[in-house]
C-alpha cells in the first residue's frame, strides 16, 4: 500500500511537471475577432505575397496573400506576449517582432528565428466582395 502512494504521487508530478514545459504555445490571449477587408479597403492585399495590417486581435491583425488566398495572424508578438509587442512586416513575406528580433514565416506563421512559437492564426473567408477574417 506504501508503494502505491509513492507511486500515485510520482505519477501526479511528473504530469504536472511534464505539462509545464517551454512547448506551451497558446501564449496569446483570446479575444473574438470579427474584421473586414475588401480589395478597396486594402489594395496591397490582392498582389500575389501581398501583406497589410487590419484592425482586429489582440495587438491588430496582419493578413498576407498567399497567391493561393489569403491567411491572417495578431500581431500580438509569442515573445514575451505580456508585453503586447507588436510584430512588424519586414520585406515581402516575413514579420518580426522590432523588439526581441524574432521573425516568422507569414505563409504559414512559422517561426524563422528566435521565437519557438507561431503567430497565432485567424480564419479569413470570402463574402461576394468582402474578406472577413474570425476566429
Amino acid at each position: 500500500m506504501k508503494y502505491i502512494g509513492i507511486y500515485i504521487a510520482f505519477a501526479f508530478l511528473s504530469t504536472l511537471l511534464g505539462s509545464c514545459g517551454s512547448s506551451g504555445c497558446n501564449v496569446i490571449p483570446n479575444t473574438t475577432v470579427h474584421s473586414s477587408f475588401s480589395q478597396g479597403s486594402h489594395p496591397k492585399l490582392f498582389a500575389a505575397m501581398g501583406a497589410d495590417y487590419v484592425d482586429g486581435g489582440v495587438c491588430g491583425l496582419i493578413v498576407y496573400n498567399t497567391g493561393d488566398g489569403f491567411v491572417a495572424f495578431d500581431r500580438c508578438s509569442p515573445v514575451n506576449p505580456e508585453k503586447r509587442n507588436r510584430v512588424e512586416l519586414y520585406g515581402s513575406s516575413i514579420a518580426h517582432d522590432p523588439v526581441s528580433g524574432a521573425k516568422w514565416l507569414l505563409k504559414d506563421g512559422s517561426p524563422l528565428a528566435i521565437a519557438e512559437c507561431p503567430l497565432k492564426p485567424y480564419r479569413v473567408g470570402k463574402f461576394g466582395t468582402t474578406y472577413t477574417v474570425s476566429n
